[in-house]
């Protein structure tokens, strides 16, 4: 009779083969890190985890997240065995071993790496851009905490990609928050692309500095099953102790195949020619190891996968409070009525607690400026729903992705400026399908004497750059918004959490006049005409498009270049991407004109514009934006005099472009 050791070579030897079969017929992969991992994915997969491979996105499921993305041919040779549900072109289907042959094809959902929403919801997120695997994993426990589902979320990752910072912002992030349910794997096979990996990574190194983060640490040989199971049955003592559980895991890339070991193997596919040679030294390596005799019948006996638990439906979401009534809930409404302002990030606050209040699958997340942005007023009302992330914005966009994909409408919020440090992390949670719900605020260059750093500039460029793009959806990757006052923000965060895709909006710092009645809607992709001329202007006329502040410099500027008997409509261009049509019809046609106004660098309103009527060629248009570097000022109007966005010199362009 077999014993669990040989069962479980027997069965990492049969997926291992099926991950270099796979890879050689891509022509293309990674093999020799798949095979490091044989043996714990075989141990997770078809031993600890509790799955049901009928239905991979079971909320009740334990889940496996796979941060160093290029080894998944591992993972598609297991499911190809199990016989996983997959969804090839939107059809439900038993994943096949001729299934895993199609890896890395154009029309495969078999990709090359991990992404759930190619059809394949085994996986939570994309991975491959090394570092975020574990915070995808925090996210998911995160939501399991709040449903109460006594789920473990296992994250892989390799030693080389452990010099990524993001995976000690997970780390610190995990064990601050006692996410107990999360267990680490470092796979440590001491290889990266090029060169060995260093000192510092090593299995020594990094039980070392996991243990100084608070985890439960265990050094163990990640090619003996007995060592595997026994470190991962300690995490329900880790889990109870406050302090999850880390596995340092030796292993040995191109595991069972001398002519694969050492370097210079790492992303090579192994020949056709020679593929089967390897394939006999595998079965070599298991005759050495006594498990050339297992029978199928003794692998179905010791390795069953278990079912997970039945988890309850979620509660339903209600109306949230419009504007007018939160106003009065919060007892601002006379303060408001009587200064008829209120700061675009401070409505925020308001609405992200209204949401709050009426749907119990809305999160939120800060990283430590909570009560600059006003997500605050969520924290306060629903600690329990609250992610701190502290100074980690790429953790904790990350870990919004993970939320998202455990039933979350996660929003993450912190100023636009840091937000780029995340760029990266926001694309990946983009491109693995996650409606996450970004919000950065203290945006544009009135900010003032904060100065430059703190200045979101080129953040608009970068969303639109994704923003006529489609989603597995069919909606834009991600639709940005900048509002120009309370109410507007208001409306368009509540929007936010009702539309399936992903989302970004800027909030601006100042307190900025009302513009618009407490039921004022704004749909996606339109725009708002807040200002029409007065008169025809003698037949000089001009639109100015803004967002956000200076939509109010403009309508200051219109109402000067109406003394100068030139018409100028002001139109709020809140949302990218935009009614284009629309909004350049405004302009009346040939030899009208447009100037966009903006306190960001190019790549917003008027590059969206400019393309539109490149096709055209009817409508002139013409850009003031952010042009050189801002520094600090003691007020708003310095800085925007200083960049040459001033009221007066968007009158100069405004009269010069109208004669």
């Amino acid at each position: 009779m077999a014993n669990f050791d040989q069962i479980v070579n027997s069965k990492a030897v049969q997926i291992g083969k099926i991950s270099v079969e796979a890879t050689t017929a891509s022509n293309s992969g990674h093999p020799t890190t798949a095979l490091s991992l044989t043996h714990l994915v075989t141990v997770l997969m078809y031993h600890t985890m509790r799955w049901d491979p009928a239905n991979p996105k079971n909320p009740g499921s334990d889940r496996l997240v796979l941060s160093e993305g290029h080894a998944v041919p591992i993972i598609y040779a297991a499911c190809a065995d199990i016989g996983v549900e997959f969804y090839p072109h939107g059809k439900a289907k038993k994943m096949t071993v001729q299934d895993a042959m199609t890896l890395r094809a154009i029309d495969s959902a078999i990709d090359g790496h991990p992404n759930p929403v190619l059809g394949f919801p085994f996986f939570d997120a994309a991975t491959g851009s090394l570092g975020q695997g574990l915070s995808v994993a925090a996210g998911l426990a995160g939501a399991a905490r709040i449903d109460k589902i006594d789920k473990f979320i296992y994250a892989i990752m390799g030693d080389g990609e452990s010099r990524e910072g993001q995976i000690w912002e997970a780390m610190d992030f995990i064990a601050d928050l006692k996410l107990g349910h999360v267990v680490a794997i470092f796979n440590c096979n001491t290889l990266g692309q090029s060169d060995f990996v260093a000192a510092a990574q090593s299995a020594e190194s990094l039980q070392k500095k996991a243990e100084a983060f608070g985890w439960k640490t265990v050094v163990i040989n990640g090619h003996n099953p007995t060592e595997i199971r026994q470190a991962l049955d300690q995490r329900h003592a880790a889990k109870d102790s406050g302090r999850p559980l880390c596995i340092i895991a030796k292993t040995e890339k191109g595991w069972g195949v001398k002519s694969l070991h050492g370097m210079g193997h790492h992303g090579t596919p192994v020949e056709k020619a020679d593929l089967p040679q390897v394939l006999k030294d595998l079965d070599a390596t298991l005759a050495g190891l006594g498990a050339a005799n297992v029978t199928s019948e003794e692998v179905g006996k010791e390795l069953k996968i278990q079912a997970p638990p039945a988890v309850a439906a979620r509660p339903a979401a209600k109306k949230p409070a419009g504007f007018q009534q939160t106003l009065e809930d919060s007892k601002m409404a006379q303060t408001v009525a009587e200064k008829k302002k209120l700061s675009p990030r401070r409505a925020f606050g308001l609405a992200l607690k209204a949401l709050g209040q009426s749907n119990p699958n809305v999160v939120a997340l800060d990283a430590d400026v909570k009560n600059s942005t006003y997500s605050i007023d969520f924290y306060k009302a629903f600690p329990e729903r609250f992610f701190e992330c502290r100074i980690a914005e790429q953790n904790m966009i990350t870990v919004a992705a993970g939320l998202s994909s455990g039933g979350k409408i996660a929003f993450a919020s912190t100023f636009g400026k840091f937000l780029m440090r995340a760029a990266d992390q926001i694309e990946m949670a983009l491109i693995g399908g996650a409606d996450i719900k970004i919000v950065g605020t203290h945006v544009g260059v009135t900010l003032a004497a904060d100065g430059p750093s703190q200045m979101a500039l080129t953040d608009v460029a970068f969303a639109r750059s994704m923003a006529h793009a489609k989603d597995h959806r069919g909606n834009p990757v991600l639709t940005i918004m900048t509002p120009s006052d309370a109410v507007s923000t208001y409306a368009l965060t509540l929007q936010m959490a009702e539309f399936p895709s992903a989302c970004y909006l800027r909030a601006v710092r100042a307190d900025l006049p009302l513009l618009y009645g407490p039921e004022e809607q704004f749909p996606f992709g339109g725009f708002k005409v807040v200002k029409k001329p007065e008169g025809k202007g003698g037949g000089r006329s001009v639109v100015l498009a803004a967002s956000g502040y200076m939509v109010h410099s403009c309508l200051k500027a219109a109402a000067t270049l109406a003394g100068q008997g030139i018409a100028a409509t002001v139109v709020d261009a809140y949302c990218l991407p935009m009614d284009t049509a629309g909004l350049l019809a405004l302009a009346g046609g040939a030899g009208g004109i447009i100037l966009t106004v903006e306190d960001n660098y190019v790549g917003g309103i008027g590059s969206e514009l400019a393309e539109a009527a490149a096709e055209t060629g009817a409508v002139r248009v013409h850009s003031l934006e952010v042009q050189r570097i801002p520094k600090s000022g003691r007020t708003p109007d310095d800085v925007l005099e200083y960049v040459a966005l001033s009221e007066s010199q968007i009158v100069a362009a405004a009269a010069r472009l109208a004669r």
